[in-house]
């Protein structure tokens, strides 16, 4: 099967405060004028489903909150290479997610895609809040400029 070009996949929980970013960096990427070729894809929690998804595509960016040490809706991109995770996961779960962990399974068994990015937004405050914090709603804007950024430079 031939793969799609592009998906951009926002990951998050939008019921549990700064961990919904990923969720409204995807609302706001929908009201942009994208390139032809490119699927704004919700993953949900993530989890396990990532990789039937990430499976279709040639590129894929990840959007996505996390804790690297920046301050609160401070914007970052890396590569798989750049990052390890410090979460355990206890097992293998439709519902239990670790990013990381399911891109490293998705090349193991050969179905990564050839280019993935993660576009990550450092949280302020996670627990049950259906808002974002101040300074990371404030951030939308620009990670999805830097989203743009990123379709741009690999759909060449």
């Amino acid at each position: 099967m031939k793969k799609k070009n592009l998906a951009v996949i926002a990951v998050g929980n939008e019921l549990m405060g700064d961990d919904g970013i990923g969720p409204a960096i995807l609302n706001a990427l929908f009201r942009e004028s994208l390139p032809e070729g490119v699927d704004l894809i919700d993953g949900g929690t993530g989890g396990m489903s990532l990789l039937h998804i990430m499976k279709d595509y040639n590129r894929v960016i990840f959007i996505d909150s996390g804790d690297f040490g920046g301050a609160p809706g401070e914007i970052r991109v890396f590569t798989p290479r750049d990052v390890h995770s410090i979460k355990k996961m206890r097992r293998y779960s439709l519902h239990e997610s670790d990013l990381i962990e399911i891109i490293h399974i998705s090349q193991k068994i050969g179905e990564a895609p050839e280019i993935i990015m993660i576009v990550v937004v450092q949280s302020g405050k996670i627990g049950i809040n259906t808002s974002l914090s101040s300074e990371v709603i404030n951030a939308v804007p620009r990670a999805v400029r830097e989203v743009i950024s990123q379709i741009k430079r690999i759909m060449v």
